[in-house]
């Protein structure tokens, strides 16, 4: 009788590990899974915010009397464009219409028009924060996703806030998704 009760004590304290390491595996694996439906949504507006640099960049462009504006005007209308398809695929990956990306990329663009004063003389603010970042993110976009993955979301080429002081930040340009 003592050996079946040890048995069966047995068999039960094996399987507490086993059940154990499956809860931390199921806890682990819903971690995992929103700390990747964050990064996508984070990736998403940054998408949105680049693609609106584009926009308000090739508006201000337009007009202008050089020679190189053509071309440059075309590369950014398409980058915008690009931009924009992107942040509706991610933003789909969790969640977000279509129309919710475009009425928000109109927000977005809004804001940074009112952060350099609606004044396209003041475009080099834009310019500085978005540029290289946008171009980058629209070159490697693995790379900035495996930064905000890892929780690096105002780090690298990438600046939460407009240098101007506008209210337009990383979470709030998200908020309105």
């Amino acid at each position: 009788m003592w050996k079946l009760v040890l048995i069966a004590l047995a068999l039960c304290f094996s399987n507490v590990p086993a059940s154990a390491q499956n809860h931390i595996d199921k806890v682990d694996s819903i971690a995992l899974q929103k700390n990747k439906m964050a990064a996508l949504n984070e990736l998403s507006g940054e998408y949105l915010e680049c693609s609106a640099y584009f926009t308000v960049t090739a508006y201000c462009m337009a007009g202008y009397p050089a020679p190189t504006v053509p071309k440059l005007l075309r590369d950014y209308q398409s980058s915008a464009k690009t931009a924009l398809g992107l942040a509706t695929s991610t933003g789909r990956a969790v969640g977000l219409t279509s129309a919710s990306v475009e009425a928000t990329s109109k927000l977005v663009a809004t804001s940074q028009m009112q952060s350099i004063n609606d004044g396209c003389a003041n475009i080099r603010d834009l310019s500085q924060r978005y540029d290289a970042f946008c171009k980058k993110l629209l070159q490697v976009p693995d790379e900035r996703f495996a930064e905000l993955l890892a929780g690096k979301i105002c780090t690298g080429l990438f600046r939460c806030t407009l240098n101007s002081g506008s209210a337009l930040t990383a979470t709030s340009t998200r908020s309105t998704h």
